[in-house]
This record gives structure tokens, sequence and C-alpha cells, in this order.
């Protein structure tokens, strides 16, 4: 089993919809890195648009790439990623965060190339590897990424259900993952193929990492039925569990989540955060410096779990790689 560590590399708050975009967190890059480089660990930048036009995350991450210590893959905001269109949902840093799963073919197409040309021009490196902005992935986005050369996504959040969430008004809002389970599969069209390897989630209690058929039941009611609600309010809080150093995640926790990973027999296991959270009150998850400072150590310390567990990091880049070695699946696109 190997680790990705994946950042969502992008603007300050975020959340924030309709505010003016600034990349202050980018300066707080450099600490997180030191980190990285201490437990040989090599994360893949994941960078939105405003990223590319930011003169430091230039300068630090093409050092990063030439020192082979990090990748720098795609992060697709269609909110700020041009083309944009005069219409609600479409406009520059519209309060409607739309998802790209929700855009017509043509304009995810135009937007995908508008930020991998960015991305090479910025870092010299035609990006590989890919995120949906909040999770917008469907089979449209994959057929486009195969469109532009992308190798490996990582997008799909096994279990989770974002459709209450929406995007662009009068559509359906975000995708529904329920079904989805943490392995890696692939993407074909047109002859070539695009790796995904989804973000890891898992359930770690009892019967819901055992029973297949309750656990797609329960995931599937729990939000309407009250009997289940009683049951996760009891015994399955925080089920499934992300690899995500959340403000109420323990290195506890995100060591069910490794041995939960060890006992499915993932070849991968893949955390994310994003890069405002290293800045305080960048993020709704890191509101201080002290906040930051324990989301560092917790980093730290379940670095030490990898290095305890011998489970080594990878890039996304180089996971689609080995994976393509390992089950001669031919992903038929060029490595850069």
């Amino acid at each position: 089993m190997n680790f990705i560590l994946s950042i969502d590399t992008e603007a300050d708050n975020q959340w924030d919809h309709g505010r003016g975009l600034t990349t202050e967190n980018i300066r707080f890059v450099p600490r997180f890195q030191e980190l990285c480089n201490k437990y040989q660990i090599k994360p893949t930048y994941l960078v939105t648009s405003e990223v590319c036009e930011d003169s430091f995350a230039r300068e630090i991450f093409c050092e990063y790439i030439e020192n082979d210590e990090a990748e720098i893959g795609a992060h697709l905001h269609s909110w700020t990623t041009p083309p944009f269109m005069n219409r609600d949902g479409y406009r520059y840093n519209d309060r409607n965060h739309a998802f790209a799963s929700e855009l017509p073919d043509d304009l995810l197409f135009n937007k995908l190339r508008y930020l991998t040309d960015q991305i090479s021009t910025s870092f010299g490196r035609r990006p590989t590897s890919f995120r949906s902005g909040r999770y917008g992935f469907n089979e449209s986005v994959a057929k486009t990424l195969i469109a532009n050369e992308y190798v490996v996504d990582s997008s799909i959040t096994p279990y989770i259900d974002w459709s209450s969430l929406k995007g662009i008004p009068g559509l359906k809002g975000g995708p529904d993952f329920r079904e989805s389970r943490p392995f890696p599969y692939t993407y074909t069209h047109n002859g070539s193929t695009l790796l995904e390897i989804p973000v890891t989630v898992v359930p770690t209690k009892f019967p819901l990492n055992k029973d297949n058929r309750f656990t797609g039941f329960y995931f599937n009611n729990v939000n309407k039925n009250f009997i289940l609600r009683s049951i996760r309010s009891m015994f399955f809080r925080y089920q499934p569990l992300w690899l995500r150093p959340f403000p109420w995640m323990s290195l506890q926790l995100l060591d069910e989540v490794i041995k939960e990973a060890m006992n499915l027999k993932l070849p991968y296991i893949v955390m994310i955060f994003h890069s405002s959270e290293l800045m305080p009150n960048c993020s709704i998850y890191r509101a201080d410096s002290e906040a930051v400072e324990k989301l560092y150590e917790l980093l730290e310390g379940f670095f030490a779990l990898l290095t305890f567990y011998k489970v080594h990091s990878v890039s996304l880049t180089e996971a689609a790689h080995r994976y393509e070695l390992v089950t001669g699946t031919e992903l038929s696109l060029r490595y850069v």
C-alpha cells in the first residue's frame, strides 16, 4: 500500500462566495513542504487558476518540481477558471459555485484546456493529475480529462452524497457517490484510459466495515430514517471516516483508517486537505495560529505512523504509473 498526499491548492477563504480572490496562504506552504521532506512525503499540489497567477507559487512549486519533491496537478474551480458567461452560476467568482459536472461539455472542455495551459506555462510541466472543485465529477468530466491527456483523477469521495449542495441555479447540484467504493478503477474513452483513485473514505466500525449489504442500505437511508439517524448518533459518529485532518480528527482515528485500508488491501490511501488550512484564519477549519499548530502536530504524528507501518509516499501520477505496471492496464498517455 502506498500513501498519496493531495493538497487542494487554492485561494484564501474559498468558502466566502463572491469575495475578491487572494492567495496569501501560498506563503505558508514552504513550512509544510519542509515537514513533508523530513518524512520523505511527496505531496501532489492540485492548483487552481488563481494560484497559477501567483509569482511566489510559481517560484516555490517550480523548485519543488525541479527537486522531485512534489507534483503539480490541476484543481478546477469552474467559478474562477475562464472562460465565463454572463449568467447566474457561470460568472467569475459567482456566488453560485458551479460543479464541473453541471457544465455544458464545450464549456467544461474550454475551462479545463485553459487551466491545463496555465499550469504548463506557470510551472513548466503539463499536469497529468486532477481533482474537481467541490468533487464535481461524472463521466463527462472523465471524458474531458482523457481528451486533455490526463492520466489520473482523484475526485470521488466514496459513500458521500453531495446532491443536497447546489451549484448552477435550477440544476441538480452535486454528485452522489454513495455507491462508490475506495478502490481504484478506470474509465476508457476513444481508446484511452483514465485511472480513478478515490479519496480515502471508509467505514471503520462493525458492521459497516463487514457487511456490504447493510453498509449500502445504511448510507443510502441514514439521512431520511429516524431509527438509522439515532443509531448513527449513538454508534457511528464520524462514519465513514475520511483520511483528512479535520479539527476533530485524532491520531487514533487516522490509525483506524490506515488499519481498515490494510484490511481492505487498498493499493493506495489518499489524504486530502486545503492549502488555506496552513494559514491562520484562512479556512473554516483553522481559525487561528493554535489551530494550525494542532494541524502540524496531527500531520507529524500521522507521518510517523506511516513510517511505522512502512507505507511509502507516491504522487498521484506516480501511483498511476505503478498501477499500470502492476495491473498491465495501459493508460496510454504520456508521463511528463
